[in-house]
């Protein structure tokens, strides 16, 4: 038996199509985080099995609850941005059969603004998403992914992800995103101060994108590729940035 899990909020516009094309699976797990549009509903559409919890930002927190609500054997882990093709659907069914590993890493592929990106590190970027029940470890910072507990195997076909399909979606998520990685910097004690702002506000994001733009060749990607690299140092930028704001405000309340 699959099951398959999803966290979501406010994907009415992607939710129906991934929950169409998931009508391979035994089980659909849907963990949704307080949606203000119609998601909610039309995933009651599709399953039974809607869980509705608190506004978290991001979706690592609820993963393991949502395992935690399954009744199949294995286990596949994916977005409401995200499809499967018909030779994935058909590797995963022949994979659970053989019975050889614990753990599945699958190939994702990455679109930005309508187009694959093939490079910037972008792909294959090997994510775990099919597994056996209670064989990872689910983080709870953002972007970690899960931890494998067993065995480890790989997949051959490619999960498509359908990202960021525009640059006002993408900028919503950066907002949060950095917000998310800031706050997990200042629980781990991290301070900005004048001995290391030139390593966090500029050595740091350029390291970043010069990995993405030249180390991981994201200048074949042309002006996406471009893009991706600067939106990348902007990432690392910001979180410092309002790194140093929470600590800013942190330092009135203590005085």
């Amino acid at each position: 038996m699959i099951s398959a899990i999803l966290i979501v909020r406010n994907e009415e516009k992607n939710i129906k199509g991934c929950l169409e094309n998931l009508n391979w699976v035994d089980e659909i797990i849907v963990v949704d985080q307080s949606s203000t549009d119609t998601t909610t509903e039309i995933c009651r559409e599709f399953t039974d099995k809607v869980f509705v919890t608190e506004n978290k930002g991001f979706c690592e927190p609820d993963r393991k609850f949502a395992e935690e609500k399954t009744k199949g054997d294995w286990i596949f882990y994916i977005d409401a941005d995200e499809r499967v093709s018909s030779e994935l659907i058909e590797e995963i069914k022949n994979t659970v059969k053989s019975d050889k590993y614990d753990v599945y890493y699958i190939p994702r592929k990455n679109f930005f603004l309508g187009e694959w990106i093939k490079h910037c590190g972008w792909y294959p970027a090997y994510v775990p998403r099919l597994f056996r029940k209670g064989k990872v470890k689910f983080p709870d910072n953002i972007h970690n992914d899960i931890i494998p507990l067993g065995t480890v195997g790989y997949l051959k076909n490619d999960i498509l992800h359908y990202s960021y399909v525009n640059l006002e979606l993408y900028f919503e998520k950066f907002n949060r995103y950095t917000s998310q990685l800031a706050k997990e910097e200042f629980e781990k004690k991290r301070r900005i101060n004048y001995f290391n702002l030139i390593w966090y506000f500029f050595v740091k994001p350029s390291i970043s994108f010069f990995d993405k733009y030249f180390r991981k060749q994201g200048f074949l990607d042309g002006m996406r590729g471009l893009l991706i690299s600067i939106f990348t140092f902007l990432t690392v930028f910001v979180q410092y940035i309002k790194l140093w704001e929470i600590q800013e405000k942190d330092d009135r309340k203590q005085h």
